[in-house]
Protein backbone atom coordinates (compact mmCIF):
# COMPACT_ATOMS: atom_id res chain seq x y z
CA UNK A 1 0.00 0.00 0.00
CA UNK A 2 1.31 3.51 -0.43
CA UNK A 3 0.58 6.75 0.54
CA UNK A 4 -0.05 9.89 -1.40
CA UNK A 5 -0.40 13.52 -0.15
CA UNK A 6 -3.09 15.41 -2.84
CA UNK A 7 -1.92 19.33 -2.89
CA UNK A 8 -4.18 21.53 -5.16
CA UNK A 9 -5.89 25.29 -4.48
CA UNK A 10 -8.70 24.67 -2.26
CA UNK A 11 -11.39 25.45 -4.51
CA UNK A 12 -9.83 22.28 -6.45
CA UNK A 13 -8.98 19.92 -3.99
CA UNK A 14 -12.38 20.89 -3.08
CA UNK A 15 -14.20 19.56 -6.73
CA UNK A 16 -11.98 16.86 -6.80
CA UNK A 17 -13.33 15.25 -3.33
CA UNK A 18 -16.90 16.00 -5.03
CA UNK A 19 -16.65 14.02 -8.11
CA UNK A 20 -14.13 11.33 -6.50
CA UNK A 21 -11.53 12.04 -8.94
CA UNK A 22 -7.91 13.48 -9.17
CA UNK A 23 -6.10 14.67 -11.82
CA UNK A 24 -2.79 15.52 -13.18
CA UNK A 25 -0.42 15.57 -16.35
CA UNK A 26 2.03 13.51 -13.93
CA UNK A 27 1.97 10.13 -15.42
CA UNK A 28 5.50 9.17 -13.97
CA UNK A 29 3.91 9.46 -10.52
CA UNK A 30 0.51 9.19 -11.03
CA UNK A 31 1.15 5.87 -12.34
CA UNK A 32 2.12 4.06 -9.08
CA UNK A 33 -1.33 5.00 -7.68
CA UNK A 34 -2.90 1.78 -6.38
CA UNK A 35 -6.44 0.95 -5.60
CA UNK A 36 -6.85 0.69 -1.79
CA UNK A 37 -3.69 3.60 -1.37
CA UNK A 38 -4.34 5.41 1.17
CA UNK A 39 -4.90 9.96 0.83
CA UNK A 40 -4.55 12.83 2.18
CA UNK A 41 -6.59 16.27 1.00
CA UNK A 42 -4.60 19.12 1.30
CA UNK A 43 -5.52 22.49 0.24
CA UNK A 44 -2.45 24.87 -0.22
CA UNK A 45 -3.58 28.27 -0.10
CA UNK A 46 -5.34 27.23 3.71
CA UNK A 47 -2.38 25.27 4.39
CA UNK A 48 -4.98 22.52 6.12
CA UNK A 49 -5.68 18.67 5.04
CA UNK A 50 -9.26 18.96 4.59
CA UNK A 51 -9.93 14.91 3.50
CA UNK A 52 -8.67 11.67 3.76
CA UNK A 53 -9.29 8.49 2.34
CA UNK A 54 -8.21 5.64 0.05
CA UNK A 55 -7.83 4.94 -4.19
CA UNK A 56 -10.81 3.54 -5.60
CA UNK A 57 -9.20 2.79 -8.98
CA UNK A 58 -5.65 2.46 -10.40
CA UNK A 59 -4.50 4.91 -12.44
CA UNK A 60 -5.88 5.39 -16.00
CA UNK A 61 -5.80 7.77 -18.96
CA UNK A 62 -8.62 9.92 -19.54
CA UNK A 63 -9.08 13.03 -21.54
CA UNK A 64 -12.90 13.82 -20.86
CA UNK A 65 -13.27 17.34 -19.24
CA UNK A 66 -14.33 16.87 -15.71
CA UNK A 67 -12.35 19.77 -13.81
CA UNK A 68 -12.69 22.93 -13.06
CA UNK A 69 -9.54 24.08 -13.90
CA UNK A 70 -7.98 24.73 -17.22
CA UNK A 71 -6.49 21.77 -18.87
CA UNK A 72 -7.76 18.36 -19.19
CA UNK A 73 -5.76 16.72 -16.50
CA UNK A 74 -5.20 13.31 -18.39
CA UNK A 75 -3.63 11.01 -15.76
CA UNK A 76 -6.13 9.94 -13.48
CA UNK A 77 -7.19 8.20 -10.54
CA UNK A 78 -10.23 7.65 -8.69
CA UNK A 79 -10.47 8.26 -4.64
CA UNK A 80 -13.03 8.27 -2.17
CA UNK A 81 -12.47 10.63 0.98
CA UNK A 82 -14.48 11.99 3.68
CA UNK A 83 -14.03 15.82 3.80
CA UNK A 84 -13.53 16.78 7.36
CA UNK A 85 -15.49 19.52 9.29
CA UNK A 86 -13.76 22.90 8.92
CA UNK A 87 -13.62 22.16 12.78
CA UNK A 88 -11.70 19.52 12.35
CA UNK A 89 -9.27 20.20 9.11
CA UNK A 90 -5.63 19.56 10.21
CA UNK A 91 -3.36 22.47 10.05
CA UNK A 92 -0.25 21.41 8.50
CA UNK A 93 1.62 23.45 9.95
CA UNK A 94 1.41 21.45 13.14
CA UNK A 95 3.18 18.14 11.52
CA UNK A 96 4.98 19.72 8.66
CA UNK A 97 8.33 19.73 10.67
CA UNK A 98 7.53 15.78 11.22
CA UNK A 99 7.15 14.98 7.36
CA UNK A 100 9.97 12.87 6.13
CA UNK A 101 9.16 13.59 2.28
CA UNK A 102 10.52 17.07 3.39
CA UNK A 103 14.17 17.43 3.36
CA UNK A 104 14.65 21.39 4.04
CA UNK A 105 11.92 22.98 6.67
CA UNK A 106 12.73 26.00 5.01
CA UNK A 107 11.56 25.52 1.73
CA UNK A 108 8.56 23.10 2.78
CA UNK A 109 5.95 24.57 0.73
CA UNK A 110 8.23 23.94 -2.52
CA UNK A 111 7.90 19.99 -2.19
CA UNK A 112 3.83 20.60 -2.84
CA UNK A 113 4.27 22.07 -6.07
CA UNK A 114 3.53 18.61 -7.94
CA UNK A 115 0.49 18.13 -6.72
CA UNK A 116 0.84 14.91 -5.79
CA UNK A 117 3.14 13.93 -3.12
CA UNK A 118 4.23 9.93 -2.01
CA UNK A 119 4.61 10.33 1.83
CA UNK A 120 5.40 7.12 4.07
CA UNK A 121 3.20 5.14 6.48
CA UNK A 122 4.76 6.94 9.09
CA UNK A 123 3.86 10.63 7.46
CA UNK A 124 0.35 8.97 6.94
CA UNK A 125 0.32 7.73 10.85
CA UNK A 126 1.39 11.23 11.96
CA UNK A 127 -1.41 13.04 9.80
CA UNK A 128 -3.85 10.80 11.00
CA UNK A 129 -2.95 11.21 15.11
CA UNK A 130 -4.10 14.77 14.27
CA UNK A 131 -7.35 13.74 13.05
CA UNK A 132 -10.51 12.59 15.14
CA UNK A 133 -11.82 11.08 11.77
CA UNK A 134 -10.22 7.84 10.61
CA UNK A 135 -9.85 6.86 7.12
Amino acid sequence: MNYWLLALPPEHIEHCITIGTFGLNRKHIMGRVKTGDKVACYAHKDRKIIGLGEATSDYYVDDKKIFAAEGHFVDRFDFKATRLPVDEEIDFMVVVDRMSFIKNIIYWSAYMRNGIIQISQDDWKTILSQSKTTA
